[in-house]
């Protein structure tokens, strides 16, 4: 009877144990960000190594990016209005999002009740997803460059309604004006 006590109450503790170790990352809903961060920058590192390309890394957030061509222009700072051409692709290349006509006809996602013409907001304001008001703010007027957004950065783990959960994402952008 002792021994079947014993094994009963290490059962029990090892069940409580182990059911700590999993509620230690999760936040209210449930999620494990940490967890899915490290699945997203090992995704995104073998995304960089696969395709030959070196990015700068923001280890603030882990947001990674590529300077293709520099401009001349200000960095824009919270609170500025930007204006910024973009087209989104998940890491396979498919696009699905653009702020650019022909694009969106190469791509076969033109909308005819859509207006394509360069995105405004307001910097650090929430307007967008998180990894457009940390990324942009990382490059001058008239840049071009690539970000690589690690889903929390994204539309993170409900996704959106084209986009799956917890899915890296890729944005070529051209940062156009900043304006105050």
């Amino acid at each position: 009877m002792k021994k079947v006590i014993y094994l009963m109450m290490a059962g029990l503790v090892t069940v409580l144990f182990s059911s700590c170790d999993n509620d230690e990352c999760e936040n209210l809903r449930g999620e494990c960000p940490e967890e899915q961060l490290a699945k997203d920058v090992q995704i995104i590192e073998e995304y960089l190594e696969e395709n030959n390309l070196t990015a700068q890394r923001d280890l603030s957030y882990d947001l990674f990016y590529i300077i293709k061509e520099e401009g001349n222009g200000a960095k824009p700072e919270n609170g500025q209005q930007v204006e910024v051409n973009y087209v989104g692709k998940f890491l396979d290349g498919k696009v699905f999002d653009t702020s650019i006509e022909s694009i969106a006809k190469e791509e076969e996602i033109y909308s005819e009740s859509r207006t394509y013409q360069p995105f405004s907001f307001t910097l650090g304001k929430g307007q967008v997803i998180f990894g457009w008001d940390v990324g942009i703010k990382l490059l001058n007027e008239g840049t071009k460059a690539t970000l690589i957004l690690p889903s929390y950065m994204a539309y993170g783990p409900r996704g959106n309604s084209s986009i799956p959960p917890n899915t890296v994402l890729l944005f070529e952008v051209e940062l156009l004006s900043v304006n105050n």
